[in-house]
């Protein structure tokens, strides 16, 4: 009896592994599983005999179907650390499971289990039911090596799932290392840049915003409905994405909810701004919406996305990989009016920024200028939504010129609806833009680099226009704005001086951003598309601190403004 029963317990495992290899993407592999596994059989047949192992292989069928709990979503890899890790994934019921975490494959790729996995480098996790909240099941992981490749197996209910990743290097490594980025994957577009986004092999990724997106654009007052069981239902079906999931198998990712995941476009504190063009005249309208929409995108993120968890109630937040300290904003929840700017004036507007007018509220803000001056990191990154480059003022100042303000341009669009739509860009709360300047550069706060998304291209500045140097990733999956190229090639200003989509060139393909960390000596930004050719790359290196900026300045439009504008607006006419 002692014999069949070691027998059975090799067995069950190895059918269950059958099972799983045939779900993994290593289809190929399963005729080896399962030759194995009736080698196996064979063997327990000797003991037990044909009508019992037929018994038995159909009672433990039949019990496998009855019990059909399923992961449905994930797993899901994040806050990741040099020492820690969580995971996330979302089930169809919640029952009983286990999780295996080792630093050794536990599976080798033609299915066998790797027999050196024991006690010693592994560790054995067991998750109930009430462990698990609205059907998503949570594993904290602490106490683990830095810089270490971990392995994991998970089996729950009829799921066996198998993946990887990697924690970060301490904070005294130099390591080189890399990571990723973007913004913008509408779902009814092909996720495929993932698939060239893989092969970088990036330490993580990180998702800027614009993730989530409602299945159907519609004419309804508001995107999203006040439910936490939508925001499920969208987390869910973004980690669905075929080759995004694939990705996320093996890579950590982080991200921050931006407009299009909770609220409406453009969405501030209390209002989203809705555009619309009566023939050649703009209207902008500020529409309030439901307290409940913003903290239901808030508490969506925190119970369907395995994030930091610094604050309760608050989604920015700060890591550090290796010599690198990523402060990931929430640029949406707490900004002003985005359009209080904008004063109507009989056909016309004026444009002039009130006090106080603000992107970050004062708690972020301080958070952040305090983050910066404590770090003791040699790169500092931040991450944000939408784009930093305080230059497009320039741009606003044209399209603000009285004979362009109701004149539909080459992209159909007119110069004040072009205006209003660059609103809710950092140049437009030049008060928060120069406090963070101001403040890096009285505190000789050095490398400094801003990771932007939202604006449907890709581009490059070294800091000479930016204020920073930025990498602006906003189009993984989404019909390209072609904004860079439209300031380059039509306005004639060159804002992206380290290149980018339609920059001398004709390159709209989906794209994301590459960032490579190498040690304290440099830092290089790529703009990638989804074939993997380098669009443009600039090389950071150590040293860099932000010149002052005078907010006032910039507050409304000069007279030296217009008289600039218009010799511009000249220069490009035929543009126009």
């Amino acid at each position: 009896m002692n014999k069949i029963f070691e027998l059975r317990c090799r067995i069950i495992p190895k059918l269950r592994n059958g099972i799983t290899a045939t779900r993994q993407p290593r289809r190929r592999n399963r005729d080896a599983v399962i030759l194995n596994l009736f080698q196996e059989l064979n063997n327990f047949q000797k003991y037990i005999g044909n009508f019992k192992i037929l018994v038995f292989i159909c009672l433990f069928l039949f019990a496998n179907k009855l019990n059909a709990q399923q992961i449905i979503a994930g797993p899901i890899v994040g806050a990741v650390r040099s020492n820690s890790a969580q995971l996330k994934f979302i089930s169809d019921k919640s029952v009983q499971g286990f999780m295996k975490l080792s630093n050794q494959p536990i599976l080798y790729n033609n299915g066998k289990i790797n027999q050196n996995v024991n006690e010693d480098n592994s560790t054995y996790i067991k998750f109930y039911p009430k462990d698990s909240t609205d059907k998503v099941t949570v594993i904290n992981l602490d106490k683990l090596n830095q810089n270490t490749l971990y392995y994991y197996y998970i089996s729950y209910g009829t799921s066996d799932i198998i993946g990887s990743f990697k924690t970060f290097p301490s904070s005294k490594d130099t390591t080189h290392f890399s990571f990723t980025l973007g913004s913008c994957t509408e779902q009814h577009y092909n996720d495929s840049i993932f698939v060239e986004m893989k092969k970088q092999e990036p330490t993580f990724f990180l998702h800027l915003g614009d993730w989530l997106y409602i299945n159907n654009f519609n004419e309804r007052k508001f995107y999203y409905t006040e439910s936490l069981e939508h925001q499920k239902e969208l987390y869910q079906k973004r980690y669905e994405m075929p080759n995004l999931k694939q990705m996320l198998q093996t890579t950590p990712i982080d991200f921050v909810f931006d407009d299009e995941d909770g609220v409406f476009d453009d969405f501030s504190k209390n209002t989203y701004t809705e555009l619309k063009m009566n023939g050649n005249k703009t209207i902008i309208n500020e529409i309030p919406f439901p307290d409940s929409l913003s903290s239901i995108a808030v508490l969506g993120y925190k119970q369907f996305f395995p994030s930091y968890n610094e604050n309760d109630n608050e989604v920015y937040h700060s890591f550090v990989c290796g010599n690198a300290e990523i402060f990931f904003l929430d640029t949406r929840s707490t900004r002003s009016t985005n359009t209080e700017s904008f004063i109507p004036n009989g056909d016309y507007y004026s444009y002039k920024i009130p006090d106080n007018h603000h992107i970050l509220d004062s708690t972020q803000l301080n958070w952040l200028l305090n983050g910066l001056k404590n770090s003791k990191a040699q790169w500092k990154f931040i991450v944000s939504g939408v784009t930093f480059n305080k230059s497009y003022k320039r741009v606003l100042d044209i399209a603000m010129l009285k004979r362009v303000q109701n004149r539909k341009l080459p992209n159909g669009m007119t110069g004040a609806y072009i205006s209003a739509s660059l609103a809710s860009m950092w140049f437009a709360f030049p008060e928060t833009q120069a406090q963070l300047l101001n403040f890096c550069h009285d505190y000789k706060i050095k490398n400094v680099i801003v990771l932007s998304g939202d604006a449907h291209t890709a581009a490059i500045d070294d800091g000479n226009n930016a204020g920073f140097p930025e990498l602006m990733a906003g189009g993984l999956a989404q019909k390209n704005s072609k904004l860079a190229s439209i300031i380059y090639n039509n306005l004639q200003l060159n804002l992206w001086n380290q290149g980018g989509q339609g920059i001398d060139n004709t390159n709209f393909n989906d794209a994301f951003g590459k960032v490579e960390v190498n040690g304290n000596a440099s830092v290089k930004l790529s703009c990638i598309d989804k074939y993997g050719k380098i669009i443009c790359s600039y090389v950071v290196k150590d040293g860099f601190i932000p010149k002052k900026y005078n907010a006032k300045k910039n507050k409304s439009i000069s007279l030296g403004d217009k008289i600039k504008a218009a010799k511009q607006a000249l220069t490009i006419k035929n543009n126009l």
